[in-house]
């Protein structure tokens, strides 16, 4: 007989979690016996696992699969959840730090498994890390996650044989780690053409998920954009690559110089920064330019010249210039 499932049940978790977050459940004792009510009658949901409930594994998995991830709106709320959950259950705190790397390595790589935070990139982890502390538990280290990823069976052996997707999951994850994660130093754009035969790379379908998600809630594209730009960014993190997916929808995935020439884009658009972070840029979307790979390459070539004057970013030619708006003014394709 299999044990209790939280997705057995979930409408008298969601009531349970909305008493917890209006202050209706305060200690403890009053969560855990609210659990087993949601849980009674379901197999095994008394049985214990290193001396924790089956339902208050149950519920906790339900937690971390609501929460979602860093970029979903819920996360911030039910964060604070789990941390309360966690902080009057030091035998669940025990259980979690047993193999907590490695359950996080296998979050990075979106692994099946009942306890999952959506982890799609840098930030993301940055700030699961942030929280890991935060709960009560044994602090993890990025450096430790990725350990724990490479040592899994198969991982080098598909780095080494070029596997673009889970390449381009360890750069969006690791970017400090490039030499580990890419040893042929393989640019972005070659390994997500290698990908698009078989899918997207991961943290743009992570992306599209919950862009579509705000925007059925009602959310536009202006307001996430001003939402993600006051993101607290964990440390050592200087780029926001959702940002950086906001501002590409925000000119159509388009190149804005092939706009701008009155040319097709043709093949993936990055953001380049404007000034670069480099240089004290900032990872604003004022600071993005949305780019095809050959205009990228002549920018940084030297040959196309883009700059910022006043309230204008001006894109020169050897024969030619134009004037943009910032994205602060620009209207919106989606």
């Amino acid at each position: 007989m299999k044990p209790v499932h939280w997705r057995d049940c979930i409408p008298c978790f969601d009531s349970l979690t909305e008493k917890i977050k209006i202050g209706e459940f305060i200690t403890g004792s009053d969560i855990r016996t609210a659990i087993q009510r949601c849980t009674a009658g379901h197999a095994k949901s008394d049985d214990l696992v290193l001396g924790v409930p089956s339902s208050s594994i149950a519920y906790l998995e339900y937690l971390f699969h609501r929460a979602e991830g860093p970029y979903s709106p819920d996360f911030g709320w039910i964060a604070m959840i789990i941390q309360i959950f966690f902080k009057s259950n030091p035998d669940l705190q025990n259980l979690i730090n047993l193999n907590a790397a490695d359950a996080l390595a296998n979050m990075v790589l979106n692994k099946r498994g009942r306890l999952k935070f959506l982890i799609s990139d840098q930030v993301e982890l940055g700030i699961i890390l942030e929280w890991w502390e935060r709960f009560g538990l044994i602090p993890v280290s990025n450096r430790q996650v990725l350990d724990a990823i490479l040592n899994k069976p198969t991982i080098r052996d598909r780095i080494e044989n070029g596997d673009p997707l889970l390449i381009i999951r360890l750069l969006d994850v690791f970017p400090e780690n490039e030499e580990e994660v890419n040893p042929y130093g393989q640019e972005r754009d070659v390994l997500i053409r290698a990908a698009g035969t078989i899918t997207k790379p991961p943290s743009e379908r992570r992306y599209h998920h919950v862009f579509i998600k705000a925007q059925k809630a009602g959310r536009d594209i202006h307001s996430l954009i001003h939402e993600e730009e006051r993101r607290i960014l964990p440390i050592q993190t200087k780029r926001n690559r959702y940002l950086a997916y906001l501002v590409k929808n925000l000119h159509g995935n388009c190149c804005q110089i092939c706009s701008a020439m009155g040319e097709k884009t043709t093949g993936p658009v990055e953001v380049h920064h404007i000034i670069p972070l480099s240089r004290q840029g900032k990872d604003l979307a004022e600071n993005m330019l949305t780019l095809c790979v050959p205009h990228h390459q002549a920018v940084h070539a030297g040959s196309i010249i883009v700059k910022k004057e006043d309230e204008t970013v001006i894109i020169q030619t050897r024969d030619k210039t134009w004037s943009l708006p910032p994205n602060n003014r620009v209207n919106s394709y989606v």
